[in-house]
């Protein structure tokens, strides 16, 4: 049976370039690794958009306060994750 965290999974590693292929690939699988191990490739990600975004001088102040939000709410996220 699917719970509602198999499927959310399920669909990163499908759906989404958000995690490494050797991940998603165990992901589809069936074998879901750590949390800890999910967190980092998308810590990683939110950080690379929020510098690409800081750092491209076309960018507009809502997109750059937009990036550096996404960034802290993945922090937020990851902080409270660790602590469970």
């Amino acid at each position: 049976m699917n719970t509602l965290k198999s499927d959310i999974f399920g669909q990163m590693a499908r759906n989404t370039n958000l995690l490494p292929d050797s991940q998603s690939s165990e992901i589809l699988a069936g074998n879901v690794p750590p949390l800890e191990g999910i967190l980092m490739p998308l810590l990683i990600g939110a950080m690379d958009c929020e510098a690409m975004i800081g750092c491209d001088s076309k960018s507009t102040w809502n997109e750059r306060r937009l990036a550096r939000q996404c960034l802290i709410l993945a922090f937020l996220l990851a902080i409270v994750a660790a602590k469970e």
